[in-house]
């Protein structure tokens, strides 16, 4: 819940949409009352899928595509803070056209 407080509007300015849907994997920790009232609130349209079925979640994607750029140059870290660093910079350097290619990658997969 914290995390959608904190990234929620953020992430949503970063790629320009002000009207957006969430889609989660229906694990426990997404469909708590407080998530879905948090959601609620802010009018979020939330699209379901079923647990475990990385093919029709494209953030599974985006993790990847993190994962990979974060760990390009051998991954060694030497404090937490240098992790955090790496991390947010692998986040805010994803390219909007990227994310929306994966979007409309899970339209076609529908």
């Amino acid at each position: 819940m914290k995390t959608l407080e904190n990234n929620l509007t953020v992430f949503s300015e970063n790629i320009g949409r002000r009207n957006w849907e969430y889609q989660y994997d229906n694990s426990l920790i997404h469909t708590s009352n407080a998530t879905k009232n948090y959601l609620n609130s802010k009018n979020v349209t939330v699209l379901k899928c079923p647990r475990i079925s990385p093919d029709l979640n494209p953030v599974e994607n985006v993790w990847d595509i993190m994962s990979r750029k974060v760990n390009e140059n051998g991954g060694q870290f030497y404090s937490v803070n240098a992790l955090k660093t790496a991390i947010e910079s692998a986040q805010y350097n994803l390219e909007p056209e990227t994310l929306q290619t994966l979007i409309m990658s899970m339209e076609r997969s529908v």
